[in-house]
């Protein structure tokens, strides 16, 4: 694993409690196929390891508050950049059709490359990320001890689109080359898309570091990611999956989440052996981010998670 020390990024107009904290370290490891994915650290003398894997259009730096919250707590914490987002290997600016199990893989080679054996592990993922993560804990039994999963991308929310035909036109665009064109609604990066927080800071992370970061920058989603993402919920939907995940899971659901359906949350939740659903009525889509009040909940019911699963000494 490379671990040659990354400049530090500029910081953005914001609060000390959203940018880089002191002993913050940075760097890159390789994944199978050669592919240079960057990792941020914050590191505690401690036997508990966490990693966090972000959404859609997410990086490191937009996450330096809750790996503060997650240090705080007794955690040597990890967060990785997923390949074409963040500073990880990426080819331009405009998102291209994943290939989610190969994210799952990455993310499992991440996890065993930094934490030892023997380490109590645990995994926090949102959205994107927490979808990727269930094929992870799917094909990887045991690879941690517990996870963390805010608004898992289960099933996307196409608004007034049929979407059934939003998968159809997704799938046709693909076959017929399109890949690279936007959805309807999306553009390149400056564009706005669906409010994702109540709280007027934490909302706007992204669009500030992407003011304040030029190469952290991606536009909105393409017909060939939304092809590909619709694959992915049609896996996680499949009850037979979610059966098979034994791994014990707190699962965190927003009543007013515009980008993903609450409806697939109950149901996963339902099917999953050992999960807890946890709904929030009033919030939106990024409950790390959304308000303090949303977050002091959330957390708590963290909290408890954590002493159930890894014990009161994490």
């Amino acid at each position: 694993m490379d671990t040659t020390p990354l400049p530090a990024p500029t910081p953005a107009a914001l609060e000390e409690r959203f940018l880089e904290p002191p002993g913050f370290r940075w760097g890159h490891f390789t994944a199978r196929d050669g592919a240079r994915l960057r990792w941020g650290h914050r590191p505690a003398c401690s036997a508990f390891d966490c990693i966090v894997v972000g959404g859609f259009l997410e990086f490191a730096e937009k996450y330096f508050e809750v790996t503060g919250d997650l240090h705080a707590r007794g955690f040597n914490v990890w967060f990785l950049d997923w390949r074409g987002q963040g500073r990880s290997t990426r080819s331009g600016t405009r998102p291209a059709a994943r290939v989610f199990a190969r994210d799952a893989e990455d993310l499992a080679q991440f996890i065993t490359s930094v934490s030892a054996r023997g380490r109590k592990r645990l995994l926090v993922a949102h959205s994107m990320g927490a979808a990727i993560s269930l094929i992870a804990l799917h094909d990887h039994p045991g690879i941690v001890d517990a996870a963390i999963l805010s608004a898992p991308m289960l099933e996307i929310n196409t608004g007034h689109v049929p979407r059934a035909a939003a998968r159809l036109l997704a799938r046709a665009m693909t076959a017929f080359g399109c890949s690279d064109g936007f959805v309807p609604g999306a553009g390149p990066w400056p564009y706005v898309g669906p409010a994702v927080s109540n709280d007027p800071v934490r909302g706007q992370l992204l669009e500030m570091w992407f003011n304040a970061q030029e190469d952290l920058r991606l536009d909105g989603p393409t017909y060939g990611w939304l092809n590909a993402a619709f694959s992915l919920t049609a896996r996680a939907n499949d009850v037979r999956f979610l059966e098979a995940i034994e791994t014990p899971i707190l699962m965190g659901s927003a009543g007013k989440d515009f980008l993903v359906e609450p409806a697939a949350h109950r149901r996963a939740a339902a099917w999953l052996p050992n999960c807890r659903l946890i709904t929030f009525a009033e919030a939106k889509h990024e409950l790390f981010h959304e308000t303090d009040a949303v977050r002091a909940q959330w957390f708590a019911a963290i909290d408890a998670f954590i002493a159930k699963h890894l014990g009161p000494e994490a």
